[in-house]
């Protein structure tokens, strides 16, 4: 046992992502399952304001964004690495892409006619006005999530048969015979496709691509038990103070250790976190935060979508 707990909801795309993960590392952990949508008071008390799904949480230390997650989680379970040396830039770029792009053409294709009916038809209709506001709130002031439909119609397409032909000469996995970060970047884009009766369809015709989703899905989510949002919490604030030096602490910027900073994304969920700042890596920044239910907990992010800003 790891002591991980996953902050997610079932139909969450990026949670299918880590969930997949997790049982690729035959992990054992717990869940939480949180509001599809704002508010998220049990949320916010352990991020500080992050409002995006999922949240990684291991005793007070809370980890935001897949990106990092996905590190962390190959790190403490071991095993085969999904980040191979000789594919680092590869599989990284390409799971950039995916996060990033090919999500935005997922969700666009979500909000086509067709998509938007068949999300229409499973759901209580005033909780389709409510969720509409929502990710319309989500989007303020971000540059992410702008792509029309049919923009993602001409798309999808040409990914596709992209990935179809790289797969037929270079598989099983994305980047060839070993599984990497690519392959739970993309799966989960395509997931979330599969998910929506209305365009589905999409993606038919593509043996290989099929035979890879199929193998994807079949990893499943290792083994996890159900805990309460409260014992989440109260798991948090027991937890053991830790300790944080600047021996390793890497100044970018001019920002140095202790000094109180904002982090914010800049794609979308555009909601600033505040704290000390206690860490500092090529690729990841890590906050220390006081809350008056959680305590002090130890907020990180991956550099890559975040900006900092000296704290108003």
């Amino acid at each position: 046992m790891h002591d991980f707990i996953l902050h997610h909801y079932d139909f969450s795309p990026f949670s299918e992502k880590i969930r997949t993960l997790l049982g690729h590392k035959n992990a054992d952990y717990k869940v939480v399952n949180i509001p599809i949508i704002m508010p998220k008071p049990d949320l916010v008390v352990l991020t500080g304001g992050y409002r995006k799904t999922p949240v990684l949480q291991h005793k007070n230390h809370i980890y935001c964004d897949t990106r990092l997650m996905a590190r962390v989680i190959d790190e403490h379970f071991g095993g085969e690495s999904i980040f191979p040396s000789e594919l680092s830039l590869t599989a990284n770029i390409l799971a950039q892409w995916a996060d990033q792009h090919l999500f935005s053409v997922a969700v666009a294709l979500a909000f086509s006619p067709a998509g938007f009916e068949a999300f229409r038809q499973r759901v209580p209709e005033k909780f389709v006005e409510d969720f509409v506001n929502d990710r319309a709130e989500m989007r303020v002031g971000g540059s992410g999530l702008s792509m029309d439909a049919n923009t993602a119609l001409q798309l999808i397409p040409i990914y596709l048969q992209q990935t179809e032909q790289q797969l037929k000469n270079a598989g099983p996995y994305i980047c060839g015979k070993h599984i990497s970060i690519a392959d739970f970047s993309i799966y989960h884009c395509l997931w979330f496709i599969n998910n929506n009766a209305g365009v589905r369809g999409v993606l038919e015709g593509y043996p290989k691509l099929n035979q890879w989703f199929e193998t994807m899905k079949a990893i499943g989510h290792g083994s996890h038990t159900r805990l309460d949002a409260t014992a989440a919490i109260e798991i948090a604030h027991l937890a053991q103070k830790a300790s944080f030096s600047n021996d390793d602490f890497l100044v970018v910027n001019g920002f140095g250790f202790g000094e109180r900073v904002e982090i914010v994304p800049t794609d979308y969920g555009i909601n600033p976190v505040t704290g000390e700042l206690i860490v500092s890596k090529i690729d990841e920044i890590a906050i220390k935060r006081v809350d008056e239910i959680a305590g002090e907990v130890y907020v990180h992010f991956p550099r890559v979508g975040y900006k900092m800003v000296t704290a108003k």
